[in-house]
């Protein structure tokens, strides 16, 4: 399959799309280059039309993982209006040119974060979104807008909600993909127990997967806590047919 990925250039993005080139030709949009040997790197902005269209031209399938994540204490207008922009408007963008191009299948990589309390106690990942927090409620309002368009559009289309995504060396340990952590961590939850990060070779291992959905649209939960620490264990592994390699022994 020719993929684009959109947004490939950041630290999730960088450590899964060579994994993704050993199964697919891979295309990048991002303002950053990309330099792995296989992979097409395309310059330009997920918000713009003429760069997204350009970079649509031959695909076969779509992974939208461009994100802003704001991190300013109290209210930042910029930073939000950013977050909004990307996690919502640029999808939006994303989905009316793929299917204008005759794209045959759309990824959209989503967050846990769209739980308002997820780390703090466990999910269920059945249950409707709740966040209000700026990161988690625009890309709630993201997997809205995948949900809209992709049966008006007949565009399949998922979700693939993250937890902890991580380096593959950094492994058992979370490394922050905005770099606002100095170093690997042990993510916790709010009872101190251990919340076990998604290696980036299962990442990839769920978005090839993702890319062969053909049902109606859905979101999958994509995480390595097999046993429930963070969320309550629902049907992503038999429904997309994907299960994590790297799960903390208990």
């Amino acid at each position: 399959m020719h993929v684009l990925v959109i947004g490939g250039a950041g630290m999730v993005g960088s450590n899964v799309v060579p994994h993704l080139a050993q199964r697919h030709t891979v295309r990048v949009l991002d303002p950053r280059p990309v330099e792995d040997e296989g992979v097409e790197s395309v310059a330009g902005d997920a918000r713009s039309p003429d760069d997204v269209a350009a970079a649509l031209e031959g695909i076969d399938g779509v992974v939208h993982m461009a994100a802003a994540v704001p991190r300013a204490h109290g209210y930042d207008p910029v930073a939000n209006g950013l977050a909004f922009e990307v996690n919502v408007g640029s999808l939006h963008l994303a989905m009316s040119l793929a299917a204008a191009a005759d794209v045959r299948s759309f990824v959209h990589i989503s967050t846990m974060s769209v739980f308002e309390e997820y780390a703090q106690r466990p999910v269920d990942a059945t249950a409707a979104p709740d966040a209000v927090a700026v990161y988690g409620l625009t890309k709630r309002l993201g997997e809205q807008v995948v949900a809209a368009l992709s049966p008006s559009l007949g565009l399949p289309a998922c979700s693939l909600r993250l937890i902890f995504p991580t380096p593959d060396d950094d492994w058992p340990l979370w490394r922050s993909p905005e770099g606002f952590a100095p170093r690997a961590m042990h993510m916790r939850d709010g009872s101190g127990a251990r919340i076990p990060p998604l290696a980036a070779a299962d990442l990839a291992a769920a978005i090839d997967r993702a890319l062969e959905w053909s049902g109606p649209y859905r979101p999958f939960t994509v995480t390595a806590d097999v046993t429930g620490v963070s969320v309550v264990p629902d049907d992503t592994q038999a429904v997309l047919g994907w299960a994590p390699a790297r799960v903390l022994a208990h």
